[in-house]
This record gives C-alpha cells, structure tokens and sequence, in this order.
C-alpha cells in the first residue's frame, strides 16, 4: 500500500506494510484492506510506518494535519 506524505514544502511516496497514527481519540494502525475515512493527526506525535523493505520510520508532526485512507492507499496531508 502507499503512503503520500505531503507537506507546503515536499511530497514524498513510500510503499508500506502498515501506518500508526495518533489522533484525538487515541492511536490508529491502519493495515492494507482497512475501512475508508479522514481523521486529524495529533501535533507533536510521530506518525510511523514500516517499509515494504523491513524498516520502520518515523516522522514527528510539528504542524497539524490530516490523514485520508483509502482502499488503494494513505495520504498524510501535513501543514
């Protein structure tokens, strides 16, 4: 599955095993075939993701931001 992060600055894609998030209501691990819907990002927490190549990564939100998901994929849009 891919992961679009997109920032006023960048655009990168990545092709991942899964995504963890922390929203709101608490931390979200979105796998391939996961059910479609939008939530807030937290500021200041990591958004992680394993790689298809077995390295798992992690990007610190210092701006709000929104994650969409989708059937075919993640987007992480970042303010």
């Amino acid at each position: 599955m891919n992961l679009l992060i997109i920032t006023p600055q960048s655009q990168e894609t990545h092709v991942v095993e899964w995504v963890e998030a922390h929203t709101p209501q608490g931390s979200i691990v979105i796998q391939p075939g996961h059910a479609p819907l939008i939530i807030t990002l937290m500021l200041g927490k990591d958004l992680t993701f394993l790689s298809k190549t077995g390295e798992t990564k992690s990007i610190m939100l210092n701006r709000s931001g929104f994650l969409e998901v989708t059937r075919s994929g993640i987007t992480a849009l970042i303010g």
